[in-house]
């Protein structure tokens, strides 16, 4: 598997594209310096790939994103960030396990799916 290119996200179209994302959001902060970033970055790319409509992963670069960096207190990389409705619900520091991430997305699609039935039943 390639893996796909993530989509550049910068301080000008944070807030459009990932926190008014009707989708879950893997955000994947990195740096051209940082050499652990390349495989994060290449894992999420593949994982892009299995959750294609399901999930919008994209990357941002920090040190070109300060904006976004200092909001959400990146201080390592890299730094991934899952934001569901606006709001970071998990943050996970430095390289991570495929198996790992795709266990968590899993999880967090499934509870998704829980509270989009509960909305219908309550005629939301």
């Amino acid at each position: 598997m390639a893996g796909t290119v993530l989509m550049g996200i910068t301080d000008q179209n944070f807030d459009n594209e990932v926190l008014e994302s009707a989708l879950l959001v893997f955000a994947c902060f990195t740096a051209p310096w940082c050499h652990t970033c390349y495989p994060a970055c290449l894992i999420a790319g593949e994982l892009a790939e299995k959750y294609d409509g399901k999930i919008k992963f994209v990357r941002v670069d920090a040190e070109r994103s300060p904006e976004i960096s200092a909001r959400y207190h990146i201080r390592a990389l890299p730094t991934i960030i899952i934001f569901q409705d606006a709001q970071p619900v998990k943050t996970l520091l430095g390289y991570q396990e495929p198996g790992a991430l795709k266990y968590l997305l899993g999880s967090l699609l499934a509870q998704e799916g829980l509270k989009n039935k509960r909305r219908l039943a309550n005629g939301v």
